[in-house]
């Protein structure tokens, strides 16, 4: 897909190479027009536009994440709604997803942890990396915003709202009203050694932003009066069709059922296997993606997920 006409005029006059321009495109699906505020930046200090090659825009993202989080955070702390970072791809880079600040903790995260990390509790729509539509993600932000500048900075995955250690994710299908969470994913690599050294203090103080914001999603989900229903750790690689060079690990996958079921023990919540009526129901609803929805064709949804079913 091309840039808008008056785009594309511009980059055609600077005469900005093709290979240039297909970087450039990219980062602005998945970053919107703040990714051509930048490049223009970056242009003013060269010679000619025409010089710049595609490893040049890799200086684009990060710069484009550090003045979202700048001019975002102030806003978020104040309880108001942004747009969000990521853009949905079907939006071609012309609209973003919502970043909407939660006024409190819910009690079921107060359940499952004994000190809350202090920060921003942070609800996404259709605000996760990829551009994928009818997500819903669930953050904690570092409050001081040099902090989740920081975090926003270090080693990591950066799946959603930048300046948040690790978020829980899912799908969210009001019409047939079911859920599907199918990551608690950190967005940053855990410090160790050089490695992140510059954010070890913010990451100690959010350690248990995988429980608490898997509690939050749950709870949220609840309020809606959904069928949730959560991926289990052996589904992990299918779903995310993860490069077979990185596989998910053992270790990784026993740690995400052992965070799903310690919020579940903690809520009195029992995690059962779907029956027929809820294969039906997931399989006619659009929270799964291709690669599950063949998995769960070949299987059976007990073989990827459980059913959240909570105490009567």
């Amino acid at each position: 897909m091309p840039f808008p006409d008056h785009i594309e005029s511009v980059l055609t006059t600077y005469r900005v190479a093709a290979d240039t321009k297909a970087a450039l495109y990219e980062l602005y699906l998945s970053l919107g027009s703040d990714v051509l505020s930048v490049f223009a930046d970056l242009s003013e200090g060269v010679t000619a536009a025409s010089m710049l090659r595609p490893d040049d825009t890799l200086v684009i993202r990060e710069q484009v994440i550090e003045r979202y989080v700048r001019r975002n955070h102030p806003r978020w702390a104040e309880g108001k709604a942004t747009a969000s970072l990521w853009h949905p791809r079907e939006a071609e880079g012309r609209a973003a997803g919502a970043a909407i600040p939660m006024t409190e903790f819910p009690s079921l995260a107060h359940r499952v942890v004994e000190r809350l990390p202090d920060g921003l509790l942070m609800l996404g729509r259709n605000a996760h990396f990829g551009g994928r539509v009818e997500t819903v993600s669930f953050d904690v932000i570092a409050r001081d915003v040099e902090d989740a500048v920081a975090v926003a900075r270090a080693e990591g995955q950066q799946h959603t709202l930048p300046g948040s250690i690790g978020e829980t994710s899912g799908t969210f299908d009001s019409a047939q009203n079911v859920a599907l969470l199918w990551e608690v994913q950190p967005n940053v690599y855990k410090p160790a050694g050089d490695r992140n050294r510059a954010i070890a203090r913010v990451y100690r103080r959010h350690r248990n932003w995988h429980l608490v914001t898997l509690a939050v999603a749950v709870d949220w989900f609840r309020v809606q009066e959904a069928s949730i229903f959560i991926l289990r750790g052996d589904a992990l690689a299918v779903t995310h069709e993860v490069n077979p060079a990185k596989p998910v690990s053992p270790t990784i996958a026993a740690l995400h059922d052992r965070t799903v079921e310690q919020v579940a023990r903690e809520a009195d919540a029992e995690l059962v296997a779907p029956d027929a009526a809820d294969e039906l129901l997931l399989l006619d609803s659009v929270v799964m993606n291709h690669a599950l929805r063949k998995h769960v064709l070949r299987n059976g949804a007990a073989a990827a997920m459980w059913k959240w079913a909570a105490p009567a």
